[in-house]
């Protein structure tokens, strides 16, 4: 199975320019699996992309899933009452 990885630069803390890379690479994308780390960012930042990035990446590929590097267990917990199905995430 194909499987894309964004890696997002660590000297960029902008969040916004982190997600139109994110959105950049979906768009690029055939594969509708993909592996995102987003470890670098605040819960905050990290909330607010993982939501945005998770639906567009939705709308793409119905059936497909994003692997979210993050730093913290309280982000999957922020964000599981949203039911984003189409995403995991793992731990750094």
């Amino acid at each position: 199975m194909l499987q894309a990885k964004v890696q997002t630069s660590p000297i960029e803390k902008n969040p916004n320019k982190i997600l139109e890379n994110i959105k950049s690479a979906i768009r690029k994308n055939k594969s509708a699996n993909m592996t995102v780390d987003i470890s670098m960012l605040n819960l905050i930042d990290a909330s607010k992309i993982a939501i945005t990035a998770s639906t567009y990446h939705f709308l793409k590929f119905t059936d497909g899933s994003i692997n979210w590097i993050v730093n913290s267990k309280e982000i999957e917990k922020i964000l599981k009452p949203m039911n984003l199905g189409n995403s995991k995430f793992i731990y750094s």
